[in-house]
């Protein structure tokens, strides 16, 4: 039986006539570039986290960027963060001119709080916590630490879109969060899309001009393109927007359905098996972007799932600190939890198009290899 990590194929065809009247909308009123789509989605974004604020840009990528820079951060300032995530949660700092300094992990895959002051110098400006696989950092502590230090925290939630904690939802308990909703993402648009939200105005009107390559519209000239600072092109696409408001549509029933998945997994895995959902905390939602594991005997466990049909994924190797760019220019961290880890973790299917049969299939498959 074979299973996909992702199905990105659109074969629902409710679905697809919903889509092509989205787009259809778009190609009739014709403002393609921050239409009317662009905001109703911003709005939208921000009851649905809790926020005031939402700006939609062109990726998670440029989210990120945008809200570290918008967040103050800039030359010469350090920035703490974990090693164990994509390669953007680092080059957003350093694109800021920051450096990114690499805090170890717990074994639930996310930064370590209680190793965070160790790392606190006059120049540290912010902490950068990424909600690995959608599971929650722990955000009492981190907020407790940026208290008393007096520093940032931006959200990588790229991966956490709809986890919550203490009814909290993912991107409210930071100064400025960002998200991603490329087609991987369990809020899927159709193609790179991201969103930053905060409840900074100061942060939310800074974030509107480096959208727009740092230019506003002068009220007293009436000039257009009258920059403020510079940057580059982030704008969100209306036909991006318009697909991305039905996916927001199906979000909950998406989610819900990954959710009874991922529970499955939990509850008819092999004891042998270290589940992320292990870790969770009492009054959490996971994100669902993935469902990760980790087993002493990663490579031949996953040669195993190939040859019966499973596909799996390794996320994010080599760890940031270990990269070339990093090891040249950075004088990193060692981080040997994860390090560990990183030997470890496999990334099992978890789509929403996924039935019953196949996630027993995979569970089963797990346990015939354990025997």
């Amino acid at each position: 039986m074979k299973t996909k990590m992702f199905d990105l194929k659109i074969t629902d065809q409710a679905l697809k006539k919903e889509l092509f009247k989205a787009i259809e909308k778009v190609f009739n009123h014709g403002q393609f570039f921050l239409g009317p789509e662009v905001k109703e989605f911003e709005k939208k974004i921000s009851k649905y986290i809790g926020t005031k604020y939402a700006v939609g840009v062109g990726s998670g990528s440029s989210a990120l960027y945008m809200a570290l820079k918008a967040s103050g951060v800039h030359k010469g300032d350090e920035v703490l963060t974990s090693p164990l995530s994509w390669i953007i949660t680092s080059n957003a700092i350093v694109e800021c001119g920051a450096k990114p300094v690499f805090v170890d992990v717990r074994n639930d895959l996310n930064i370590d709080p209680d190793l965070l002051p160790k790392f606190i110098t006059k120049k540290t400006k912010a902490i950068l916590p990424m909600h690995y696989a959608g599971h929650m950092c722990d955000m009492k502590k981190i907020s407790k630490i940026a208290k008393k230090y007096n520093l940032k925290i931006i959200e990588d939630a790229a991966q956490s879109f709809g986890a919550s904690l203490d009814g909290k939802k993912s991107g409210t308990f930071s100064d400025a969060a960002s998200f991603s909703m490329n087609p991987m993402k369990t809020l899927s648009g159709y193609g790179e899309n991201g969103v930053v939200v905060t409840n900074n105005k100061k942060i939310y009107e800074k974030l509107k001009i480096m959208r727009h390559a740092g230019t506003t519209s002068d009220p007293k000239k009436k000039i257009t393109n009258y920059c403020l600072e510079s940057s580059l092109n982030h704008k969100m696409d209306t036909l991006n927007a318009s697909l991305l408001l039905v996916a927001l549509k199906k979000f909950k029933t998406k989610l819900k359905i990954k959710n009874k998945l991922a529970y499955y997994y939990t509850k008819n895995l092999s004891p042998k098996i270290i589940k992320q959902d292990d870790y969770l905390f009492k009054n959490e939602q996971h994100g669902r972007y993935v469902y990760p594991i980790m087993v002493n005997d990663r490579d031949a466990l996953r040669n195993f799932l190939t040859k019966n049909g499973i596909e799996t994924k390794i996320f994010h190797i080599p760890l940031i600190n270990k990269s070339p760019f990093y090891q040249k220019n950075f004088n990193c961290e060692k981080t040997s939890n994860a390090e560990r880890l990183i030997k470890k973790i496999i990334i099992l299917p978890l789509n929403e198009k996924l039935i019953k049969s196949q996630v027993e299939y995979i569970t089963n498959k797990i346990k015939q290899f354990y025997k």
